[in-house]
């Protein structure tokens, strides 16, 4: 299922799988690796999904929904209601689940874009 989705996106790109696997810091054999059955890492997973603007998911084969939007997210859900979804999913996850949340997560608080910023009055109070 991987293999499938990520040689389409490539080919929707107008690309080759290996070239898109060196702009992304990967070697070949890792991408023979893919086409023969293997499934990437969560942070090459990560990489992929942000090259691409798709949801992890769909590279996993979870979900069909292709095109990730940032504002998707912002126009129908506060911030609250976000906080409470993630957390309400968070007991239906096994292990593995659970790890790709976290690294994702991790890689999130990384990215200046997805943080908050801190308020004038929050720093004059240190």
């Amino acid at each position: 299922m991987f293999w499938d989705r990520f040689y389409a996106l490539c080919q929707r790109n107008g690309k080759r799988p290996n070239p898109v696997g060196k702009e992304i810091g990967l070697s070949s054999g890792i991408i023979s690796k893919w086409k023969n059955g293997g499934v990437p890492t969560g942070e090459t997973l990560i990489k992929l999904s942000n090259y691409f603007n798709v949801s992890v998911d769909y590279l996993l084969g979870i979900s069909s929904v292709v095109e990730v939007k940032d504002t998707r997210l912002e126009k129908f859900y506060s911030d609250r209601e976000l906080k409470k979804q993630v957390l309400d999913s968070l007991d239906k996850l096994n292990g593995l689940g659970l790890s790709c949340l976290a690294e994702y997560s991790e890689y999130l608080t990384m990215k200046k874009k997805y943080q908050f910023e801190e308020k004038a009055a929050d720093k004059s109070q240190d």
